[in-house]
């Protein structure tokens, strides 16, 4: 099975191959571009990753995705050269397969223990929390005076809004934060999710990022990472990213093929509220990124500097709506 990304765009999805150096985020990243259906075929691939590190021997975290066949995960957790960091079912698009993530990150980038082990705490107490029924969640922003909606022709016109609200929410960025990249955001193809005040002026956002796989045999894997989260400070804590979860999910499902679509999320470890959200919009918790990537924004725990452990997190349909 062979899958090719149609085309790269700005975002965080990313799906490249082979692996290739990210000077922005000091990383060497890719998406493998073949199933892994044995060993041999994942030392094959850690070949090539070997490859990229060794023309990129400035970068401090190798990160890495794949799609796996199920009776591989768990004998790639102790044989792999570069340790399994988070994994999830993606029977719906590519049956018998999950993706798993592989990373590694050098001892001079790792946040101190302590810190860690305060995140792994708090994402396991999250994962206690019930799912919030949509009725709930909607009658919640609704008592709050907001209102949550799809931006589709329209979403270039917010352009300076969303970037207004981003670099309130982030000192730094995965990417650069510019009007063309927000732009290049709205415009590519992703779903934009909003939310916005009594009057209708957007406070919150969500964007889907979108990438199509062609896979061999002509078909194809849709990718929707939820990300780009971000609320004006003084409209958090009234259920927005929740319900914004929920209605990308919806539209998501919705869609001709939905179905099979792969909808997941990385989370920031150092921030419950978002987590929390996940979590009760139905997602499921499935392992953690060590200093992914560079993000800089407002922290429950004590992470320094200008990389965060990710949480990743993932919509099951085979687990229920």
């Amino acid at each position: 099975m062979i899958l090719q990304a149609t085309h790269e765009k700005t975002g965080s999805v990313g799906a490249a191959w082979p692996p290739r150096y990210d000077a922005h985020n000091n990383r060497v990243k890719g998406f493998c571009t073949r199933s892994i259906g044995s060993m041999e075929e994942a030392r094959g691939m850690f070949r090539e990753v070997e490859d990229a590190q060794r023309a990129a021997p400035q970068a401090t975290r190798t990160t890495v995705r794949a799609f796996v066949e199920n009776g591989l995960v768990e004998g790639l957790r102790s044989e792999s050269p570069i340790p399994v960091e988070a994994s999830f079912d993606a029977g719906n698009a590519v049956g018998g397969h999950s993706i798993v993530y592989f990373g590694i990150t050098t001892p001079s980038r790792m946040p101190p223990p302590e810190v860690t082990e305060r995140e792994l705490a708090s994402v396991k107490a999250i994962q206690e929390l019930k799912k919030t029924e949509w009725s709930q969640a909607l009658m919640r922003i609704a008592e709050a005076g907001y209102g949550v909606c799809r931006l589709n022709g329209e979403s270039g016109q917010q352009v300076g809004r969303l970037l207004e609200l981003y670099q309130e929410a982030y000192q730094e960025y995965t990417f650069t934060l510019t009007l063309q990249t927000v732009g290049d955001m709205l415009n590519n193809g992703n779903i934009v999710i909003v939310g916005q005040d009594q009057k209708a002026q957007v406070v919150s956002a969500l964007i889907a990022e979108h990438v199509e796989l062609t896979l061999e045999h002509g078909r194809t894997v849709h990718l929707y990472e939820l990300s780009d989260y971000a609320t004006f400070r003084a409209h958090r804590g009234n259920g927005l990213i929740t319900l914004m979860q929920m209605e990308a999910i919806n539209t998501i499902r919705g869609m001709a093929g939905g179905e099979r679509a792969i909808i997941y999320a990385e989370d920031r470890a150092p921030w419950m509220a978002v987590n929390r959200s996940s979590q009760r919009a139905g997602m499921e918790y499935c392992g953690t990124l060590m200093q992914h990537c560079v993000i800089v924004s407002d922290r429950d725990f004590g992470e320094q500097g200008r990389f965060e452990n990710l949480n990743v997190w993932a919509h099951l349909p085979s687990r229920g709506a």
